[in-house]
């Protein structure tokens, strides 16, 4: 211990201390002192050696100037004692107790991080070895001072790569804003087996991250909405093989290799022994336990995959995401859960996900399903429970409806009620399309339009019925008017005119009020907000992003976020404009993108209105398993499909009900948009299904045939010769239908070329 014959000062009492309560770590704590006298250049290393070797009569160190030769010689054991001696004089003689006090924490941070770190980078370690070790750390004082990033990013990649992410491009940016306590918190959250390893998944480590990223930025802010998550629980990604293993449903672990045909009949099968299959006690009663924290606050039981939200393969929509009311008892709460977990593990085996990863070069990828469960967002009202609003944001605009809409601005699609509606693709109504640069803009051109277009149901959780459903606006204002938020996001029609209200107070027959956002976009910071949250998330990413939220009144809850699925940059292109009358197909004047599509050989075209005069919902769907049967026969790109309304819709009386695998070798998806009781089709933008078109580089294009000066050549269309019965012949009951037109053959060997100019917003198809 210290001399007190030399010192007895309180520095040296100090030192004793510390060294008495941890003597394990007395040389380390040596080095620290020894390391912060040579920093603060009050006595180098070699000049306390050197006072050790006179102390013991030897003379300074001869300095050895020769690279092939040791520059000094080493400490021997008795020099060791002296530089440990001289260092805590010159430490009593130059620092403050809260100096020493401050090397000592900083000394046991930088034992535990890499106690931390070496427990971390174990290929076998257990969870319950690693959330210990984490837990250790963070148990230290929050204090300064603080370890230096350099000393704890190895650290955060061991934990990265461990608990969230094994992709290099999320560990890249994840090593710069998540902190060990972060992962923490995880791990308090995370459900499985304590031997067991696995990871939280693509979409739980997007959110955590986003959230990571944005929180540091707003630090002692008070902004507009404040950034949240809601609460959330893990099921590792290690649980899915628990659960395989113990119901022996390794065989369906084949499912990704068989013909797509083979896993699209199968795969109702599977999810009903999926749905019914065992699950481990443990896993049992650690989801028993969240449901006695949660009480019944309704849930949603999300996917979250190891391939889910990568770089490059965001997956949008392709696997299960169930919500719960979760009333009831404890064990009927429990028993719907378990089935909604159970769901969203046989949606690994769906065609889509299948026919995605064969298309993306991950079929061989061993693929392990995480869930996160959350509570919904939202408040009570009367008997449903929903936020206030929910959407999606993108900090890149792929396409645009006015020239004043820059892609740099971003976009945002916005619903009253949860925020299905903005992602999906169902309903006769629309979302609120943005363009966070000019937020006031609409594709709408008219009040009747707006009112045609504008959303008029509202997706929410019925507290009563006990499931998901959809209710109208009046409906859910029938009784009461007191909805958060509601002067911000409705709009009151009176004399043929849209009247935002001019109160904090909407008092207006419901029947009147029309959801248009107008005073969210005019009258709040709202726009800018998204857009610096947006920005902040780009610049930490690197890349274009795109982020689901929503909002109960208060704060801004952030559900998702991943890199955005980007279009590629097309050329310049100009369209001829002598194009003889009876060569064009059709033309287009509304939401046209830049690009030139030449070769295509064949032109698949549902009849809207025979697809009108079809009866029965079966029958629709079985039209749309046609359409996929056609994209898998015809040569890749080489053909385009031309439909009513809304293809991908999950309303089936909008548009043809297609999946991803129905669609996913055409060269371009076009939606002819008739009028009918005043419908048209809704833009597609920012969709999930219009993200698989941006990724897998199919254009899109809505036309508009009854518009006045739009070109329409239904006789080619209706009276060319129709090769689905020699393409698909045992589709031939569904000619009516659905026509196959080899262009080259009533074309005289030309085939169709598209030509688009989305700077004056004109494209149109012709003979070539």
């Amino acid at each position: 211990m210290i001399d007190t014959s030399t010192t007895n000062s309180p520095v040296a009492q100090r030192l004793e201390y510390h060294l008495r309560l941890r003597p394990h770590l007395s040389e380390r704590i040596h080095r620290e002192l020894l390391m912060a006298l040579h920093r603060r250049g009050i006595a180098s290393i070699d000049a306390i050696h050197d006072q050790a070797r006179t102390r013991m009569g030897r003379g300074d160190a001869p300095i050895v100037d020769d690279p092939n030769q040791a520059e000094r010689d080493r400490w021997d054991e008795r020099e060791r004692d002296l530089v440990e001696e001289i260092t805590r004089e010159f430490a009593c003689a130059h620092l403050s107790p809260a100096d020493v006090d401050d090397l000592v924490n900083l000394t046991l941070k930088r034992e535990e991080v890499q106690s931390l770190e070496n427990v971390a980078n174990r290929a076998n370690v257990s969870f319950r070895e690693l959330a210990d070790q984490i837990q250790r750390y963070c148990e230290l004082p929050l204090q300064e001072p603080k370890l230096m990033h350099a000393e704890v990013v190895g650290t955060r990649v061991a934990l990265t790569r461990h608990l969230l992410s094994d992709q290099l491009e999320f560990i890249g940016i994840a090593k710069n804003h998540l902190h060990i306590r972060d992962f923490y918190e995880i791990t308090k959250r995370m459900i499985g087996n304590d031997q067991g390893m696995g990871r939280i998944g693509g979409k739980a480590g997007g959110m955590t991250l986003a959230h990571g990223i944005l929180a540091a930025a707003e630090e002692n802010k008070a902004p507009f909405l404040p950034i949240a998550i809601p609460e959330s629980y893990y099921l590792r990604s290690d649980v899915v093989e628990d659960f395989l293993r113990l119901n022996r449903l390794d065989e369906y672990q084949s499912q990704k290799y068989k013909p797509i045909e083979d896993v699209t009949r199968e795969y109702p099968l599977i999810r009903g022994v999926f749905r019914n299959g065992d699950f481990p006690l443990k896993i049992v009663h650690g989801l028993r336990n969240v449901l006695d924290r949660l009480g019944t606050h309704p849930l949603i039981v999300r996917s979250s995959s190891l391939l889910e939200d990568r770089f490059g393969t965001a997956f949008c929509g392709k696997y299960a995401s169930v919500f719960l009311a979760n009333q009831g008892s404890l064990e009927e709460r429990l028993r719907a859960l378990l089935g909604a977990v159970a769901e969203v593990y046989a949606s690994v085996m769906a065609p889509d996900p299948i026919l995605y990863r064969r298309e993306h070069n991950l079929i061989d990828y061993v693929e392990e399903m995480a869930v996160l469960i959350q509570k919904v967002v939202g408040f009570t009202f009367g008997d449903y429970f929903l936020p206030a609003f929910a959407g999606v944001a993108f900090s890149r605009n792929e396409y645009r409806w006015s020239p004043r809409i820059e892609r740099q601005d971003g976009l945002a699609r916005l619903v009253m009620g949860l925020g299905t509606r903005a992602v999906d693709r169902s309903g006769a109504d629309y979302p609120r399309m943005v363009a966070l640069g000019a937020p006031t803009l609409r594709p709408e051109s008219t009040v009747q339009e707006i009112l045609r277009c504008a959303q008029q149901t509202l997706d929410v959780i019925d507290l009563k019925r006990n499931r998901l459903t959809s209710v109208r606006l009046q409906e859910l204002l029938r009784d009461h008017l007191d909805f958060p938020l509601l002067d911000k996001l409705v709009s009151v029609y009176q004399d043929d005119e849209l009247f935002a209200p001019t109160g904090l107070r909407v008092d207006a027959d419901p029947a009147r009020l029309c959801i248009t956002f107008d005073k969210l976009l005019r009258a709040t910071p709202f726009t800018q907000r998204l857009r610096q949250l947006l920005t902040t998330l780009e610049s930490a990413y690197g890349l274009p992003v795109d982020m689901e939220f929503a909002c109960d009144g208060e704060r801004l809850y952030l559900l998702q976020c991943r890199t955005q699925s980007q279009a590629r940059d097309a050329a310049p292109v100009t369209v001829p404009a002598d194009i003889p009358a009876a060569d064009v197909i059709f033309d287009a004047h509304r939401y046209v993108r830049t690009g030139l599509i030449e070769g295509i050989k064949y032109l698949v075209y549902v009849d809207p209105n025979a697809y009108d005069a079809i009866p029965t919902r079966e029958q629709r769907i079985a039209l749309a398993r046609v359409v996929g049967r056609i994209n898998h026969a015809l040569e890749r790109r080489s053909f385009i499909l031309v439909g009513p309304g809304r293809w991908g819709s999950n309303d089936i009386r909008l548009g043809v009900p297609v999946r991803y695998a129905d669609i996913n070798r055409c060269r371009m998806l076009i939606e002819v948009a008739r009028q009918k009781d005043g419908f048209l089709p809704e833009v597609s933008f920012g969709t999930h299904f219009f993200q698989d078109l941006v990724e897998a580089d199919i254009h899109y294009l809505p036309l508009y045939p009854d518009e006045k000066g739009n070109r329409f050549n239904e006789a080619f269309l209706n009276t060319s010769p129709n090769l689905l019965p020699d393409l698909v012949p045992d589709d031939a009951e569904f000619a009516t239908f659905v026509r196959v037109i080899h262009v080259p053959a009533v074309a005289a060997g030309r085939t169709l070329r598209i030509a688009m100019d989305g700077q004056s917003d004109y494209g149109v198809a012709y003979l070539h």
